[in-house]
């Protein structure tokens, strides 16, 4: 047995350990002392554990000190293939709204900018992010294959990366967001809404994250008429979305991870929405990705209406 226990304990590192191990010492030497060797930094680092979201603001940093360098901000994707139950009702007015098809693709492109870094004080960000969502009807050429929805996302990000605990809970990142998202769309079709949002992130483990996200929604003025610019295009949209949501990300290894989102609106009427995705590996670089979605508000245009999608395709970047 004692030599079991040996043979554990001079094993080497894993390739998850390694990395964890790099992005310490990344750290490490932008807060060294001058007087501290390489090799004291490798031991305080050897011993010491981290986690995805750790490493993933490291890697940040390393990045945004290329001026060049746009980042990552929610997962980029593409899914070719996306069965969707598209209701039609929103789209009474248009003309192509019968002939929509339910089969569709569907893309995510989402960047951030990392403005400053220790905004204030110590360990705040500021960024600037934006992130699209389209479903395309690319194989509707009956209609012209025309995007049938897009939202658009830009939001001011305050991130504070430093850890500390909630009710014995381990956060490992909080932020603030100024977000404003919107289909891009006039007349009846239009919807948008502006909010403030702050999120807490929980890391228990190296493999699973996650986190809660509420909201506030900036109060607009009634619209007297359904096709004004001005006012409200969307009220009582917190009926639907509610007022946050519950997420969380299972990484079962370096390519493979589940991911999860939930939201209730906390009413009788019990309106809410869950989304799963499960990644996976196709090369070194490009993941699979598999996308369930069930409830409201998958977009915009269907904030007050249920419906369901699945969705197989490429991501390109995750979560973390």
């Amino acid at each position: 047995m004692p030599s079991l226990v040996l043979a554990q304990q001079d094993a080497a590192p894993t390739e998850s350990e390694k990395s964890n191990i790099d992005a310490c010492l990344l750290v490490a030497v932008m807060n060294a002392r001058p007087d501290q060797t390489v090799g004291e930094l490798k031991e305080k680092c050897a011993g010491k554990k981290t986690n995805r979201v750790k490493k993933r603001h490291v890697l940040e940093q390393e990045a945004a000190q290329n001026p060049f360098a746009i980042l990552p901000h929610r997962p980029n994707y593409l899914l070719p293939l996306t069965l969707s139950s598209i209701r039609r009702e929103p789209y009474a007015g248009v003309s192509v709204g019968p002939e929509l098809d339910n089969l569709e693709a569907k893309f995510q492109v989402s960047l951030k900018y990392l403005a400053w870094e220790n905004f204030i004080f110590n360990d705040l960000d500021m960024s600037f992010a934006f992130t699209a969502t389209s479903w395309w009807q690319s194989y509707n050429n009956d209609i012209s294959a025309p995007f049938r929805e897009t939202n658009y996302e830009p939001e001011l990000l305050f991130t504070y990366n430093h850890s500390w605990s909630l009710l014995s809970l381990p956060v490992e990142q909080t932020s603030l967001s100024f977000n404003h998202q919107s289909n891009g769309q006039t007349g009846l079709l239009s919807r948008s809404w502006n909010r403030i949002i702050a999120s807490v992130i929980f890391a228990h483990t190296n493999n699973v994250t996650w986190g809660i996200r509420g909201w506030y929604r900036i109060p607009e003025e009634e619209k007297l008429d359904p096709m004004a610019p001005e006012g409200d295009d969307n009220p009582f949209i917190e009926r639907y979305l509610g007022y946050g949501e519950l997420g969380g990300l299972w990484s079962i290894s370096d390519k493979h991870s589940l991911e999860f989102m939930f939201r209730n609106n906390l009413r009788n009427d019990n309106r809410g929405a869950v989304q799963l995705g499960w990644s996976f590996p196709i090369n070194g670089k490009l993941q699979g990705y598999v996308e369930y979605f069930n409830g409201y508000g998958e977009s915009l245009i269907y904030f007050d209406q249920h419906t369901q999608s699945i969705g197989l395709g490429f991501k390109l970047t995750n979560w973390l």
